[in-house]
């Protein structure tokens, strides 16, 4: 799937597939989350449980360190790719973790990438800074998109950062 945009794996091992976890949440489909999941903080933890009550199934895309580093700037991530998909995939909810690779933040890429999952749902917070891409992406492939959490406010990896950088 590397060609468009992802590599699959659980906890971060990339080229396995794992099935679905034990627990079921309330509605049924499965449901895709994404995100950099830099430092895992309690807004994290309250989005990814909430995107996992949508549905019978979570898999969440972590955004690859080049893809962060555009976005974020040079310091940015904190932790490897592979260390923020093994945080991400150890947590009870989740059942399989990708990385999104690639320079595109266009409506066909979400297309490209989500189209092979299947998903009935695609997760967002009310800040998703790709919400209107996102948004368009989805409805052209019939994948409901759901804001499952309002903007949190005080719980970001950056406002996190700022808080341990020297004055």
């Amino acid at each position: 799937m590397s060609e468009r945009g992802a590599t699959w794996g659980k906890q971060g091992e990339q080229g396995e597939e794992s099935g679905q976890g034990e627990e079921s949440g309330q509605g049924s489909g499965l449901v895709v989350a994404t995100g950099v999941f830099d430092l895992l903080h309690i807004g994290h933890l309250r989005f990814l449980e909430a995107a996992r009550q949508l549905g019978d199934g979570l898999i969440v895309g972590v955004e690859s360190d080049a893809r962060v580093r555009r976005w974020k700037g040079p310091r940015r991530p904190i932790q490897s790719e592979e260390d923020r998909s093994a945080l991400v995939g150890a947590l009870k909810g989740v059942d399989r973790v990708f990385t999104i690779t690639g320079e595109r933040t266009d409506p066909a890429f979400y297309v490209e990438l989500l189209r092979p999952l299947h998903a009935r749902y695609l997760a967002v917070t009310a800040d998703d800074p790709l919400l209107a891409v996102k948004r368009e992406a989805m409805a052209a492939i019939g994948v409901e998109l759901r804001i499952v959490v309002p903007r949190i406010e005080n719980y970001s990896t950056t406002r996190l950062v700022e808080l341990l950088e020297p004055s």
